[in-house]
């Protein structure tokens, strides 16, 4: 937390006090800033004073100032949640690490990592019996949603956490819970427009973003999500220009609709899982679901999460659950699952005029639905494995064909 020394803020201190804790303070500016502003790291107070330097050198003489310029560390401002100093070097070069800890991180932050943060083995009850809740009682996804945020905690996951369900059943809730683990500087709650929206600037210094009701079926959007889980992305706002950042997000998506999402057959990102469909309000009192979001709750579960032992290779591998199947099913439309599951097995291993397919098609399910050749193109972009589209020289005349492959023995 960051305090600026004026009468606005109501941060002020006597001219002796100001002096004393000038002179055991590190003083910190940031080397691309335009400003004087500079930041007073006081060894015996986690808040940082904000204060210009001139304001500073007010309250010394002549004599003195030299000494005190000299004094000023130049920093690179960064964001860095995977060191736990505010103020550490890299190659000789200052860095003033502008991440927020959650509460429960604090001691240990604040202490440069000396303070050990404390052990837990067993996950508090309220929390085993809402995960199990959520999950329907399934093993395998109960395991993987705690693996995913003791992951999410220590380091970055790269698949996705999807949770698509009934409405009611605690998705939100959980999401509620992420804020409280990551802390509310660095956590994100948003929704589709994270899709169809030219800015991202909500993924700027974020631990975990939350994207309730998504909605990612067309191609755009599917290959600009994917871009959302990449080492490095390009940070973009309104009236700014992009910048290229580290990313440090672990991302966790909700939706009620089961075809809220179009898997294709090589999906290597959303791990989703199992859901109940039982109300959360007929397993918790509300008084309950209120306990499960309290600070104090939240800490306790985060530092059993920090003592799971975590297998960072395991987690970069996709989860899947029954529910898996039922998603990718939903979000193939009647017409494309007749051409896999009936045209193409009636056709294995043949080269069919698009025109004889398209026609085929619209027999079966009427004109409006008698797919392009861009359109074919796209779908095959989806679902790479069920076929291809080629074009073929046949008489002097260049023809479009949909080749459909062997089946499998």
């Amino acid at each position: 937390m960051e305090k600026t020394e004026n009468r606005k803020d109501g941060y002020l201190f006597s001219t002796m006090d100001l002096q004393a804790k000038i002179s055991r303070s590190k003083i910190v500016q940031d080397i691309s800033a335009s400003d004087d502003m500079c930041y007073l790291l006081d060894p015996f107070v986690k808040d940082i004073v904000k204060i210009k330097e001139k304001r500073i050198l007010r309250l010394y003489k002549r004599d003195e100032k030299k000494e005190l310029i000299d004094s000023i560390i130049l920093a690179n401002f960064t964001y860095n949640p995977f060191e736990s100093k505010r103020l550490y070097q890299t190659d000789l070069i200052w860095n003033y690490n502008v991440y927020v800890p959650p509460s429960w991180y604090e001691s240990h932050f604040y202490s440069n990592g000396t303070d050990l943060i404390r052990e837990m083995k067993t996950i508090p009850e309220m929390y085993g019996k809402f995960f199990n809740h959520l999950v329907n009682g399934d093993e395998d996804s109960y395991d993987y949603v705690l693996k995913w945020l003791a992951n999410a905690l220590k380091h970055r996951n790269y698949c996705v956490l999807t949770a698509i369900g009934s409405q009611g059943i605690g998705k939100g809730v959980l999401g509620e819970i992420m804020r409280g683990l990551f802390g509310k500087e660095n956590f994100h709650q948003g929704d589709n427009r994270l899709m169809t929206k030219d800015f991202n600037k909500q993924f700027k210094n974020k631990r975990c973003v939350f994207v309730d009701e998504v909605q990612i079926l067309k191609l755009d959007h599917v290959n600009k999500f994917k871009a959302l889980v990449n080492d490095y992305i390009e940070v973009e706002g309104k009236g700014e220009n992009a910048v290229e950042m580290r990313n440090y997000a672990s991302i966790y998506i909700a939706s009620n609709n089961f075809d809220s999402i179009r898997l294709t057959s090589d999906d290597r990102r959303f791990s989703i899982i199992e859901l109940t469909d039982k109300k959360l309000y007929d397993t918790f009192e509300p008084d309950q679901i209120k306990d499960l979001l309290e600070e104090k709750n939240v800490n306790d579960l985060a530092k059993f999460l920090w003592s799971m032992d975590i297998d960072e290779t395991e987690m970069l591998k996709i989860f899947t659950s029954k529910r898996t199947e039922e998603v990718r099913l939903a979000g193939v439309r009647d017409w494309e699952e007749w051409l896999f599951d009936d045209y193409a097995v009636d056709h294995a291993g043949e080269d069919i005029k698009l025109s004889v397919v398209g026609e085929a098609i619209e027999e079966e399910f009427g004109s409006k639905f008698r797919p392009s050749r861009k359109a074919m193109q796209e779908l095959r972009k989806i679902y790479p494995d069920k076929f291809s589209v080629i074009r073929k020289l046949v008489n002097g005349k260049r023809i479009w064909y949909i080749s459909f492959p062997e089946r499998q023995k």
